[in-house]
């Protein structure tokens, strides 16, 4: 930990201060975007109060931007500013959510969180606004993974220390090559502290995290899914009793995060979709709200699939002929074969979904919760890098960038795993145009290739 944070006052990645004092000026921090609609963007971010104080430190939550840097002159939309903490001596975190509107397509945008009273304004920040819908004019690069979280002591014996600071400044390398992130749920792992990271609270694991992360989430918008790690506060067994009603529930990943729910007819970060130049990206959840979910539901156990069948017939292939899905669990490869229930296989995500995917010519199923990545291949054909018109959607399990768990492996290989890997990494897909796509899986330690497949797909039979 002490090499963490070193590498933090050398300036790789932000400072972050836990607990502001009422002898200073409060900063707005853990500052992330993400997609609202076509033509807007969110922008989130965390303020903590002084001890003792509950009180709302910027009532008036405001954004400034434009395409100038001197020039701010467009006001965002207020969105919801929120907390959930009920412990607030040591401060309570509050949560502002605003959009910038009306913004041009493919274009630099500057922006500034205006300060008030105790609060100071944010540094001026940039970001490039999203093609227009049906932009085929460059290739979309995609940033994909799942479980990735602060260091613990299981993480640092099998993959060594600071792998969670090593994987945010391999993204940071990248970062030019980016256009939005997809995290597959399993977000910093808070609730693994009081096991695995010691001297942390949920609420300072939390923050860490989402402050180091912010190099990323404020430049890049960033769309995240429900995992386990985010429904409660405790992933120690039988212990689920001990957590506060206002950690149950995936509370606060409903406040710590603002996807595009309302705009799509989605709920609570839990399921939506959005729109990005010609793709269309749709994230659902294998937690909860489906028959025999592992967590329960937050609603109900059809309107989750009742809505993805709703969202899928609407998809307009002519627009956006590439469609997306992310999810928390797998249920194909080397995962199917293990033996823990309910734990690392989960059928019952495959018996809600998988045929609706199928029907509707999904052509990527991305998926994390497993600690190593995995690609399937499709009629028993081994090694192939060339997946031309696949009969259902391309599997990937990428949940091998870093976390504080560590890496996992396999007792016995699916035989339709084409390729797995355990060392530490993350993808990037490029959609090249409506039928060519290339994923690349690089290592987190030196950014090596560790695999590399292409996806062919001919829309002539699709309809529109």
């Amino acid at each position: 930990m002490v090499k963490c944070i070193f590498l933090l006052l050398l300036g790789v990645i932000p400072s972050i201060t836990s607990i502001n004092t009422c002898c200073q000026i409060l900063k707005p921090d853990q500052i992330r975007l993400a997609v609202a609609t076509d033509s807007s963007v969110n922008v989130g971010w965390h303020i903590r109060t002084c001890p003792l104080d509950i009180t709302n430190p910027l009532s008036n939550s405001i954004v400034m931007f434009g395409t100038s840097p001197k020039k701010l002159t467009s006001t965002s939309v207020y969105i919801k500013s929120s907390f959930y903490e009920s412990n607030f001596v040591l401060g309570m975190s509050w949560f502002y959510s605003v959009e910038l509107q009306n913004l041009e397509p493919s274009t630099m945008y500057y922006y500034q969180i205006v300060g008030s009273g105790c609060v100071s304004s944010s540094s001026i920040l940039n970001f490039t606004s999203a093609p227009f819908l049906g932009d085929r004019s460059r290739p979309v690069h995609i940033a994909a993974y799942g479980d990735l979280g602060v260091d613990g002591l299981l993480g640092d014996y099998t993959n060594g220390p600071c792998l969670f600071e090593q994987a945010l400044n391999a993204l940071q390398t990248k970062l030019s090559e980016i256009d939005f992130f997809l995290h597959h749920g399993d977000i910093c792992y808070a609730d693994n502290t009081p096991i695995l990271v010691f001297l942390k609270t949920y609420e300072q694991a939390m923050d860490y995290c989402q402050a180091a992360m912010s190099v990323l989430t404020s430049a890049r918008m960033y769309m995240t899914a429900t995992g386990n790690h985010e429904i409660n506060c405790t992933q120690v067994p039988g212990a689920y009793y001990l957590c506060l009603p206002n950690y149950k529930q995936q509370i606060p990943y409903s406040h710590r995060f603002n996807m595009p729910s309302n705009h799509s007819g989605g709920y609570l970060n839990t399921w939506y979709s959005f729109n990005y130049a010609f793709i269309h990206v749709i994230t659902i959840s294998c937690e909860t709200d489906f028959p025999n979910a592992p967590s329960g539901n937050l609603l109900d156990n059809t309107t989750q699939i009742n809505w993805l069948i709703n969202d899928l017939a609407r998809v307009n292939r002519s627009v956006t002929p590439w469609v997306i899905v992310q999810c928390h669990r797998p249920w194909k490869g080397s995962a199917a074969k293990q033996t823990i229930a309910g734990i690392v296989n989960y059928p019952q995500c495959q018996a809600a979904f998988e045929q609706i995917l199928i029907d509707n010519n999904v052509d990527i199923y991305f998926n994390g919760h497993v600690h190593w990545y995995e690609r399937i291949c499709f009629n028993d054909v081994t090694n192939t890098t060339n997946y031309i018109n696949p009969s259902g959607p391309v599997y990937l399990t990428n949940g091998g960038i870093g976390n504080p768990e560590g890496n996992e492996s396999v007792g016995t290989e699916a035989n339709n795993s084409c390729v797995i890997k355990f060392e530490p990494g993350f993808g990037i897909l490029t959609v090249y145009d409506d039928s060519h796509a290339t994923f690349i899986y690089y290592s987190t330690f030196n950014l090596t290739i560790m695999d590399e497949f292409n996806i062919t797909k001919d829309r002539s039979y699709q309809c529109t």
